[in-house]
């Protein structure tokens, strides 16, 4: 399975332009999560409406400095070890995968087109993520040094910032 960085990209940038947007996306997200996979509602605290948020943010850092592995890994090693705290388990990434392929295929199907290669290329972009916040969330005192270096606490946060999620320019090495 191979990961077309432009295509990628230009798919990201479809999803936030067509169909109502991130917002929409997001929202069509959760809407599926929660009626597919019932289970992992109770470990959201945050209502849809302001999830997504974050969720469209994350996606969009990653999406960004997917060219960038020297600071995208530790946001990624970060975002593993932050998720504990939310009580995520290595099956709940499969759940969210298979969730933000199909909402992904079903929002940018409605304007444009949904093609194989698109659909290869986020399953690898999804597999990389999950695969490397796995590695972070099964051996968080493994990536302590890492993530001081890029800004975040041993739990994942950012010193003194209530956004962690946001984009990877915030990330870079002190």
């Amino acid at each position: 399975m191979t990961m077309d960085i432009v295509l990628l990209r230009k798919s990201f940038e479809r999803a936030k332009a067509e169909n109502g947007g991130t917002t929409a996306l997001g929202l069509a997200f959760y809407k599926r999560l929660f009626e597919k996979y019932p289970s992992v509602k109770p470990l959201f605290h945050t209502p849809p409406e302001d999830q997504h948020k974050k969720l469209m943010a994350s996606l969009g850092a990653i999406v960004a400095g997917v060219e960038q592995p020297d600071r995208l890994l530790p946001y990624l090693h970060a975002m593993g070890v932050r998720h504990l705290k939310y009580k995520t388990e290595n099956a709940h990434y499969a759940a969210v995968g298979e969730n933000l392929m199909a909402v992904l295929a079903d929002h940018l199907s409605k304007e444009g087109e949904w093609t194989t290669p698109m659909a290869e290329t986020w399953e690898a972009a999804i597999g990389v993520v999950a695969k490397t916040m796995i590695e972070a969330s099964d051996n968080p005192d493994a990536f302590k040094e890492e993530l001081a270096t890029f800004g975040y606490q041993a739990d994942g946060f950012k010193k003194n910032d209530a956004e962690p999620w946001r984009q990877l320019e915030v990330a870079a090495p002190k």
